[in-house]
């Protein structure tokens, strides 16, 4: 029932996603009602994670849509949809999910390099977004690699190509220096590039993350090699788009060691990869009833584990 509902990329299929999206924000904002006090402050701040959190839900449909990521489904928005509930409590400072945007917006000009059409300016927006992430939390520099790997799998490595997206990089850095040179306050600059991390991962074993963390893992697993084997067996252009998103899962998990805030949060950048990847494996599966039962598995691990837990 739900994998021949979502199986098809119809505006149903996104209306009801977007509707289950807000009742679970709106389920949540209640319960801080009895929490904390509720003033203007708190309700403008609420709208405000709204309209912010349907705007990443508008931008991860477009650039899987726009860019075929996978077939004509549902399947990636509602996995990116599970996967955020999955850790749902540790996604609301500002910082955290601004990051996110920015980093959507990276997302958007990066996997539209494959067209090749209009590539140096989408090669300058793409440094200039990783630019402005790298302003917000330095760490993010390794989705550098990503840009540089779609120059590579896309054979457009030249001299041309890498400038331009390291003028795009450096310019709201620029910006960055003479507001602090302005302002006399230099070390606002210098302190971005003062890095150090822990090696604590003590946090992760907890059952609230290790639990979550464990399901999502076996499921990726699964995905990765019924898809792999399906995508490499033919030759077409999806194999491209295929190889950028395992190389950016795995620097959305080497993010997750480099990184020096461990509260949940950072888990956040690794939605949309593990979302797409989760989609393409799930259409690769044959038959319908093992379709159906993993689905609806998914869904009941991703909705009742955070009360559990």
């Amino acid at each position: 029932m739900l994998a021949n509902f979502f199986g098809k990329s119809k505006p149903i299929n996104f209306i009801v996603l977007l509707l289950v999206f807000v009742c679970a924000f709106f389920l949540n904002s209640f319960h801080s009602f009895s929490t904390v006090e509720v003033t203007l402050f708190f309700i403008v701040e609420k709208l405000v994670f709204f309209l912010i959190f349907t705007f990443l839900f508008f931008c991860v449909n477009f650039i899987v849509s726009k860019n075929k990521l996978t077939q004509d489904n549902s399947y990636a928005l509602l996995f990116y949809l599970l996967v955020i509930s999955f850790f749902s409590t540790y996604l609301y400072g500002y910082q955290d999910v601004f990051e996110h945007l920015i980093h959507l917006l990276f997302l958007r000009k990066v996997y539209s390099i494959q067209t090749l059409k209009e590539i140096f300016k989408k090669l300058f927006d793409a440094g200039f977004w990783l630019g402005v992430m790298c302003l917000m939390n330095p760490f993010l520099i390794v989705f550098s690699l990503l840009l540089f790997a779609v120059l590579i799998v896309h054979k457009r490595v030249r001299f041309q190509t890498v400038l331009i997206s390291v003028i795009g990089f450096l310019i709201p850095n620029f910006l960055f220096f003479t507001y602090s040179f302005w302002i006399g306050e230099i070390s606002l600059f210098t302190d971005k590039f003062i890095l150090y991390t822990t090696y604590d991962f003590s946090m992760y074993k907890e059952t609230r993350f290790l639990a979550p963390l464990g399901g999502l893992s076996i499921f990726l697993l699964f995905a990765v090699f019924m898809k792999t084997e399906n995508v490499f067996s033919v030759n077409n252009r999806f194999k491209k788009s295929w190889i950028l998103l395992l190389i950016h899962l795995l620097l959305s998990i080497s993010y997750l060691f480099f990184t020096f805030n461990r509260d949940g949060s950072e888990l956040l950048m690794a939605a949309f990869p593990v979302a797409v990847i989760l989609a393409n494996g799930f259409e690769s599966i044959q038959r319908k009833l093992l379709k159906e039962i993993g689905l609806i598995l998914f869904v009941l691990i991703a909705l009742l584990g955070p009360l559990l837990l």
